[in-house]
């Protein structure tokens, strides 16, 4: 269906708002969107501050070291721009170490609280090894310690009765207990007494109560399962080694300048590469020197056609590559002139099998 008039005016319209940057400074912004560190280019992702630090660099070591010939210059160009790219690399390490070092005790908090929070978002699914992990740091028999007087509050909620059977699963999730156990628990046996049906308790534990009082006997109880786990965690709490935790948290800092992202392993990367090809530029640079003195002649720079492959346009690539002639085979005397074949003759052209040729040979 053809848009109609008033939505085409409306296209127009919006178009307007989405042109881009107009501005010098929002195009030099919008042009390096992509540019993550620069440290993988050679020369065309420098920002133009690295770029006139280039500059000014070559002009200071040509100053310095007064190069004897076009060669030289290109070597010495090279050494001017490594050095720039390995210092970037300096300055990026000393940023990001230096960040890690602020934010590491802010870091050291958040990975101890983001630790309880995975192991209680897989307590469901593998409850004992999780409820265990849980005791193991003050925040997560904090996470367990509050679980359990949210229970309690509406476990003693007499006014109405929201106790119901979730509350029993999460009991038995925060207790560890996996669902795989087919034996009906004290804790639900419990809560159906709670709610009127005391079918599984033993009527021993029940003789002599009416309806009401029943129920407030299996609330009792629930109660002391509850404050029996938080006593028992209480005392785990107390029983961690708080100094421990404290060299943790000191020695936050100094973990942290070993603990980097995969990023960081790639600067280092470059940094290293960086490194190398900047005395190897040098090293070509003061060779170039040498040999200008003693012969006088500067050497042409006569680079391998195939690491020029990559630069070239594939016409021009295609029309460097020589083509080999195609070669004819030698005559045999066993095989008559009439079936002789060469490479540059279309194989439909060659006996088809041993029979085929035994026949052309009589």
């Amino acid at each position: 269906m053809p848009a109609s008039d008033a939505q085409i005016a409306a296209n127009r319209r919006n178009s307007q708002h989405s042109t881009g940057p107009k501005t010098t400074e929002g195009k030099e912004r919008s042009r390096r969107n992509s540019l993550k560190h620069g440290l993988t280019g050679e020369g065309v992702a420098l920002t133009d501050e690295d770029a006139a630090d280039v500059a000014e660099r070559f002009q200071t070591l040509e100053a310095e070291l007064q190069p004897s010939g076009l060669s030289s210059r290109l070597f010495l160009r090279r050494f001017a721009y490594l050095s720039i790219r390995l210092e970037r690399c300096e300055r990026l390490d000393t940023a990001v170490y230096a960040k890690r070092a602020r934010h590491a005790e802010a870091e050291f908090l958040d990975h101890r609280l983001a630790q309880v929070e995975n192991l209680a978002a897989r307590l469901s699914h593998d409850p004992m090894t999780n409820a265990r992990r849980l005791q193991a740091t003050p925040e997560g028999i904090d996470y367990l310690l509050s679980h359990w007087a949210e229970l309690r509050g509406d476990l003693m909620n007499r006014q109405r009765n929201v106790w119901s059977l979730n509350h029993w699963s999460r009991m038995e999730r925060l207790l560890g207990h996996p669902e795989e156990n087919y034996r009906i628990p004290r804790t639900h046996a419990l809560t159906q007494a709670l709610a009127g049906y005391p079918n599984n308790i033993d009527p021993s534990e029940l003789e002599g109560l009416n309806e009401a009082e029943r129920v407030e006997w299996a609330r009792g109880e629930l109660a002391k399962v509850v404050d029996a786990e938080v006593e028992r965690l209480q005392a785990v709490r107390e029983g961690l080694d708080p100094d421990a935790i404290e060299r943790d948290r000191a020695e936050a800092v100094d973990r942290c300048l070993f603990d980097l992202q995969p990023a960081m392993n790639q600067v280092r990367k470059y940094e290293a590469a960086t490194e190398r090809g900047m005395y190897k530029a040098l090293k070509e640079f003061r060779a170039m020197e040498a040999t200008l003195k003693e012969t006088g002649i500067e050497p042409e720079l006569n680079p391998k056609p195939e690491d020029l492959a990559s630069f070239e346009p594939a016409s021009e690539r295609e029309a460097t590559i020589e083509q080999p002639e195609p070669r004819t085979l030698p005559p045999s005397p066993l095989i008559p002139e009439t079936i002789q074949f060469t490479k540059t003759r279309s194989l439909d052209r060659a006996p088809k099998s041993v029979e085929s040729l035994e026949t052309a040979l009589c």
